[in-house]
C-alpha cells in the first residue's frame, strides 16, 4: 500500500504537468499577437527584448510548475518576486498591448494555489494594478476605467476558476487522507477484535481451569483419601473399609454432578442447594470434619456469589486436608457487614512455612481471579494462635 505522502505527491506532480502545459499555451497565445497586431506602442527594437524576457518567464514558470509543493517558503517567495519583476518588464516594454496583458494570469492562478491568502491577494492586486496602469501612459488616466472593465472579467474568471480548482484539490487530498485514516482505523479495529477474541478465549480457558481445579480437584482429593483409608482398613476392619468405599462412590457421583453443573448441561442455577446447605454437605467429608457456623442474618445472594464462596470453601478445605496436618477446622459464613459477605476457613495445623513465602498454587491463584471478578478480595495468613486462615470477602 502506498503512503499518503506518495499519493499526494503523485497528485501534485500530475497537476503540475497540466499547469506547465497551460502556462506554455497562455504564453504562446500572448506572443502570437506579434504576428497579427498592426499597432506598436514601443519601438520595434523592443521586440527581441520582449521575446527574451518572455522566454525567461516561460522557463521559470514551466520549471516551477513541474515541482509544485517541493519548494521552501524562501524559494517560493523568490519565485514570485522574479516572475512579477519579469511580468512588469514585459508589460511596460512590450510593443503590443491589449490581449498581451493576459500573460499575468498564470501567475495570479499560481499565487492562489501556492501562497497564503494574504500573499496571494498582494500578488494579484499588484499584477492587476500594473495591467490597468499600463493604459494610462498612451491614453491618460481616463482609459483606466475602460481597462478596468475589460480586464476584470479575465481576472475574475481566473481567480474564480483557481479557487474552485484549489478547493477541489484540497477536498480530494482531504478525502485521500480521511480514507487512509479510515483504513488505518479499520486495521486497528480488526487487530483489537482479534485481541478481544484471544482475551475472551484465555478468560474462558482460565474459568474452565478454575472450575476443574476447584470442583473436580476437590472431590478427587477426598475420594483418594477415602480409598487410601479403605486400602489400609480392608484386612483389619472390613466394615469400615466398606464405608470408606461407599463414601468414595458417593463423592464420585457428586463430582459428576458438579461437573455437569459447571458446564450447565444437566442442572440449572435454580436447582443448586442453598449455600448453607452446600457447605454443610461439603463439611461431612472434610478431614478433619470442619465446624460450620453462620454469623449474622442470612440473606439472599446471587448465584455467582454463592458459587464463588462455595468454591472458596472447597479450596480452603482441600488445602487443609492436603497440607495442614490439622486436628480441627472451621468454616464460617459471615453476613454481619451490610454490603459484603465473607467466608473464612481456619485450621490449627502447621500453617504456611516461611520458605513458601507468599507463593500461591494454582488453586489460590484461580480463587483470587474468581473473587476479583466479583469485586472482592482474598486474604491468606497464619493465625496468631497457630494454623492457617483463608478469608474471602465479596460485595453482596
Amino acid at each position: 500500500m502506498r503512503s499518503e505522502s506518495a499519493t499526494n505527491h503523485e497528485h501534485r506532480t500530475t497537476g503540475g504537468i497540466y499547469g506547465a502545459i497551460a502556462f506554455a499555451l497562455v504564453v504562446i497565445s500572448c506572443f502570437a499577437g506579434y504576428f497579427y497586431s498592426g499597432r506598436f506602442y514601443q519601438p520595434a527594437s523592443m521586440v527581441p527584448v520582449t521575446f527574451f524576457l518572455g522566454a525567461v518567464y516561460s522557463v521559470v514558470g514551466i520549471l516551477g510548475n513541474t515541482n509544485p509543493g517541493q519548494r521552501s517558503d524562501r524559494r517560493l517567495a523568490l519565485y514570485f518576486v522574479i516572475q512579477c519583476a519579469l511580468l512588469t518588464a514585459l508589460l511596460w516594454l512590450s510593443p503590443i498591448r491589449g490581449f498581451f496583458a493576459i500573460l499575468v494570469l498564470p501567475i495570479v492562478s499560481e499565487a492562489i494555489f501556492e501562497l497564503r491568502p494574504r500573499s496571494a491577494v498582494l500578488v494579484g492586486a499588484y499584477l492587476y494594478a500594473q495591467t490597468i496602469a499600463l493604459w494610462a501612459v498612451p491614453y491618460g488616466w481616463s482609459a483606466i476605467a475602460e481597462a478596468t472593465l475589460n480586464y476584470s472579467a479575465a481576472f475574475g474568471f481566473t481567480i474564480g476558476f483557481s479557487l474552485i480548482s484549489r478547493h477541489a484539490l484540497v477536498g480530494k487530498e482531504s478525502e485521500i487522507k480521511l480514507r487512509k485514516e479510515l483504513e488505518a482505523a479499520n486495521h486497528k479495529l480488526r487487530a483489537f477484535a482479534d485481541q478481544a477474541g484471544e482475551l475472551a478465549t484465555t478468560q474462558e480457558r482460565n474459568r474452565l481451569a478454575r472450575e476443574i481445579h476447584d470442583g473436580v480437584g476437590h472431590y478427587l482429593t477426598v475420594v483418594k483419601t477415602q480409598l487410601d483409608a479403605a486400602a489400609a482398613l480392608i484386612t483389619i476392619h472390613p466394615e469400615r473399609a466398606r464405608d470408606s468405599v461407599t463414601s468414595a462412590a458417593k463423592l464420585t457421583a457428586e463430582a459428576l454432578d458438579d461437573v455437569r453443573r459447571s458446564v450447565g448441561t444437566l442442572r440449572s442455577e435454580a436447582s443448586r442447594p442453598p449455600l448453607a446447605t452446600a457447605l454443610a454437605d461439603l463439611a461431612r467429608y472434610g478431614e478433619p470434619a470442619p465446624a460450620v457456623s453462620i454469623e449474622g442474618s442470612p440473606r439472599p445472594l446471587s448465584s455467582a456469589v454463592e458459587h464463588a464462596l462455595f468454591r472458596a470453601a472447597q479450596e480452603g478445605l482441600t488445602n487443609t486436608r492436603k497440607h495442614a496436618g490439622a486436628q480441627t477446622c472451621s468454616v464460617m459464613l459471615d453476613f454481619r457487614a451490610p454490603e459484603r459477605v465473607a467466608l473464612e476457613v481456619a485450621d490449627d495445623g502447621r500453617g504456611r512455612s516461611s520458605a513458601s513465602g507468599e507463593r500461591a498454587g494454582f488453586g489460590l491463584t484461580g480463587l483470587r481471579e474468581r473473587i476479583e471478578l466479583l469485586g472482592g478480595k482474598v486474604e491468606t495468613a497464619n493465625r496468631p494462635e497457630g494454623g492457617f486462615r483463608l478469608r474471602v470477602e465479596v460485595p453482596a
